[in-house]
């Protein structure tokens, strides 16, 4: 089992960002993405071999003991009969909620990888922490991906946080593979004061100034065994509308069956400094 505590890291903030291809291909994953329904979570609480596979009490759920803490299902846009999943349960983990993703029919699950998220004192999977993006990654021949949005709630104060962190899987046979594992979508830095329940003098949170840093998606050419490079693009913005930075695009080619994002790190972090 691959561990989302590496590929989607331990998340802070900020509202989910729009989604952009560099292609001009469209986002097509909406703030109020549905949740799973019962229908699905059961063909998925059996195949778990899980009892008790839906939302409890806390989350709206009539089932004292329901284990469901977040869902997220999505008809597939190659064929409308199947239905792309993703649910995050409480499995009794220390610091982490168990997650699941999924594709599945009417009656049973035809492809799926059972992974983790991992929690801290600040970031916790609430209902409404994950969102499919069935945006168009036609990676290679006959090779479509979709991804996956984690978004865990934030309480902290501090000066500055990230949003979304998207993997991204393929579906080979009965199994799925995240090809690109834990991009961060965004990031913001207070450049002055903070937000209003963080700061004890109430003008620090009125003449705060923040700066975004969005990260899209884009294709790039053929490469290796005909998969396409991804093309990485950084822009900010600031709240006091001084100019942001220019953008940054990095291109990451396919290898070591994933897109590697060591490089693509090195050069977002340079570029925020």
């Amino acid at each position: 089992m691959s561990s989302t505590r590496h590929a989607m890291p331990r998340l802070k903030s900020l509202a989910l960002l729009a989604f952009a291809l560099a292609g001009a291909l469209p986002a097509h994953a909406a703030a109020d993405d549905p949740e799973c329904g019962a229908a699905e979570l059961a063909v998925l609480g059996r195949e778990l071999r899980i009892d008790h596979f839906v939302p409890g009490p806390a989350d709206f759920g009539q089932d004292a003991n329901g284990v469901v803490v977040a869902s997220s299902c999505r008809k597939s846009p190659d064929d409308p009969r199947l239905t792309l999943a993703a649910v995050a349960w409480d499995a009794h983990a220390e610091d982490s909620k168990a997650l699941v993703v999924a594709v599945i029919d009417a009656s049973a699950s035809l492809a799926l990888l059972k992974d983790e998220i991992g929690e801290d004192a600040a970031t916790q999977v609430t209902s409404g922490s994950l969102r499919l993006d069935t945006a168009p990654y036609r990676l290679a021949p006959d090779v479509r991906a979709f991804g996956v949005d984690v978004l865990p709630a934030d309480a902290s104060c501090g000066d500055g946080g990230s949003g979304a962190s998207r993997t991204l899987y393929v579906r080979e046979g009965k199994a799925l593979r995240p090809v690109l594992q834990g991009l961060t979508m965004s990031e913001y830095r207070y450049v002055r004061g903070n937000q209003a329940r963080c700061v004890s003098d109430p003008r620090q949170a009125e003449t705060a100034i923040v700066e975004d840093f969005k990260v899209s998606i884009g294709l790039g050419v053929p490469g290796k065994g005909g998969w396409r490079d991804l093309v990485l693009t950084g822009t900010s913005k600031r709240s006091d509308h001084k100019p942001g930075r220019r953008p940054l695009h990095v291109h990451v080619r396919y290898g070591g069956g994933g897109y590697p994002l060591d490089t693509f790190q090195q050069a977002w972090t340079a570029w925020r400094k």
